[in-house]
């Protein structure tokens, strides 16, 4: 079920078994994995139902974005999730997914800090239940099971390159479809317009008693769980384990100095372009469309295998090719000009008569691609097709080259609480990010090795662009700041998910990984998600059995309210 939180009494205490906090992708997840097992369920949601709240708990005016562009977050049921704009075939409402390959489970010599806890065969059972939980079909990430006669992928000879598959999820089945199942439950009560302040602990600092959260200002609530889970994401939760200081003074789980460190993101890089052998390869290029096939969505992108990525000092990046058509130098000096107009007007700065005459000199060129990048697009990162226009190589003759690349875990990057407050008295986060020159090296030679398989397999030329260049810095993938890892000392949670020193706290979510891939993270938050629900289900179960409690399948219980 569903209640406003703003409906309950002030002071109000709400008692479950499990509170989870955060009503995105891998909170909802979580609820829903845990339907009918017995146990009283809340879920605590910032945001509205269907409304967009304002943003809390947003950088404030001291934080460092050394290429940074800025950062997004949903305030909101369903969380990112609302941010899914990917037409597949069926609309602009879908997700890209991708599965972590081994290596980047593994650490690599070359990035400190790297690897994690966990195998890729340990995650495997967890990866194939996500795709069900996702309503899609047990397809490989692989090429496989998505090429054909039409659609073959490249013939890469050598080792250090292959072809796998993105896939593409509907939003509408975390927004809706779980969304439903919540509000039908009899066992789960998602409280929204609930925003988490603190973290109460016992006197002995060992276990979580309570999430104090609020509804508005001056209205406070309480909701005390046996188990809580934190599952709001890269930035929400540090901020939320830094402001919970009563009992531990540095924030819970900050023992050593780790809440908030380690903060990644993926960003996008212009690669540079992908020039074919022969025009005619363009034709049999369908597989690297993002297309519908035989009722899924599917887009074929370059990934460095795993043997590279153990052998060769780079990281990890997907190489996607989107297919453009050449303009003559005097429209390439007109859309280049139109370009420098564009960022000077939007940073406020000085327009130089020479853009503008150029401009003019090449305005055929800026219509041109104002054409086939917005009034009918070739292809770019949300949308697809180019394939079915015929034949494709009579009108496009190179790929524009769009890279996401792994971000190494960094110290120095970090997320912590500012000075300045929100309007319901939280302090507002302080970020401090920046790329190492050591990772653009490794970048740099991510590339490199592409354009040296691309070029022995006989396919075509990868013209690399130098220097490195951002398309967007953030694709609101915030990663790493409550890292797993064995070690407290060199991590916040162990390999389940618990805070170490915590008995009773779990965290969820993209803050948990300690190394990042490119893969855009949603299918491995969802699959640790599931896996996490399996410990919680079982350690509760067993529990239960010690005091002889019936927690059949099916038992179902209602959360209640009282005022203090």
């Amino acid at each position: 079920m569903f209640i406003d939180a703003k409906a309950l009494p002030r002071n109000a205490i709400v008692r479950s078994d499990i509170c989870i906090v955060g009503a995105g992708p891998a909170g909802i997840a979580l609820a829903t994995e845990l339907r009918h097992c017995g146990l009283r369920v809340t879920l605590l949601e910032s945001g509205g139902l269907n409304e967009a709240c304002s943003e809390r708990g947003q950088p404030d005016s001291g934080s460092v974005f050394e290429g940074h562009r800025g950062l997004h977050t949903t305030r909101r049921f369903g969380g990112n999730a609302n941010l899914w704009l990917v037409d597949a075939g069926l609309g602009a409402n879908h997700l890209r997914l991708a599965t972590l390959t081994a290596a980047d489970f593994e650490q690599r010599a070359w990035i400190a800090n790297s690897g994690w806890p966990l195998t890729l065969d340990e995650l495997k059972p967890y990866y194939a239940r996500a795709q069900s939980w996702f309503e899609l079909p047990q397809r490989h990430y692989g090429p496989g099971d998505w090429e054909g006669a039409d659609a073959p992928r490249l013939p890469l000879h050598g080792s250090g390159l292959r072809t796998s598959m993105f896939q593409f999820a509907d939003k509408d089945v975390v927004l809706k479809k779980n969304r439903d199942l919540i509000g039908a439950s009899g066992d789960i009560t998602c409280y929204y317009h609930a925003t988490a302040a603190r973290l109460a602990m016992d006197e002995a600092g060992a276990r979580v008693s309570a999430v104090h959260a609020c509804a508005q200002p001056g209205h406070a609530l309480v909701f005390e769980a046996d188990t809580i889970i934190l599952t709001q994401g890269g930035l929400a939760t540090p901020q939320l384990l830094l402001a919970s200081n009563d009992r531990q003074r540095a924030g819970i789980g900050n023992q050593h100095d780790l809440v908030g460190r380690y903060f990644m993101d993926h960003p996008l890089i212009f690669g540079g372009t992908f020039t074919p052998v022969s025009r005619k390869l363009i034709d049999r290029m369908t597989l690297y469309d993002l297309r519908r096939i035989d009722g899924s969505s599917g887009m074929g992108h370059l990934q460095l295998t795993d043997a590279t990525l153990r052998g060769e000092p780079c990281v990890n990046l997907s190489t996607l090719l989107f297919p453009r058509r050449s303009m003559s130098r005097r429209r390439e000096i007109g859309f280049r000009a139109s370009q420098r107009v564009r960022d000077a007007l939007g940073k406020r700065g000085r327009l130089r008569k020479r853009d503008l005459l150029a401009m003019l000199y090449g305005l055929d060129g800026v219509a041109q691609q104002y054409n086939d990048r917005l009034l009918k697009p070739i292809s770019h990162l949300g949308v697809g097709g180019w394939s079915k226009a015929g034949t494709p190589s009579h009108r496009l003759d190179y790929f524009e080259v769009l890279h996401q690349a792994e971000q190494p875990p960094r110290h120095d990057n970090r997320v912590r609480l500012g000075q300045e407050r929100d309007d319901l008295g939280n302090r507002l986060i302080d970020i401090q990010w920046r790329w190492h020159d050591q990772d653009i090296a490794m970048v740099h030679k991510a590339q490199d090795i592409v354009a040296r398989e691309l070029a022995r397999s006989g396919v075509g030329t990868f013209n690399i662009r130098r220097p490195f260049e951002i398309k967007t810095s953030s694709t609101t993938h915030y990663l790493g700041t409550t890292r797993m890892h064995e070690d407290p000392r060199r991590g916040v949670v162990d390999r389940d998910g618990r805070v170490h020193g915590v008995d009773n706290l779990f965290i969820g979510g993209s803050a948990v990984f300690p190394s990042s891939g490119y893969a855009n993270p949603t299918l491995t938050i969802v699959a640790l998600s599931l896996r996490l629900a399996d410990r919680i289900r079982a350690q509760a179960q067993a529990q239960a059995g010690q005091r002889g409690i019936d927690v059949a399948p099916g038992a179902a219980h209602r959360d209640g309210a009282r005022s203090r």
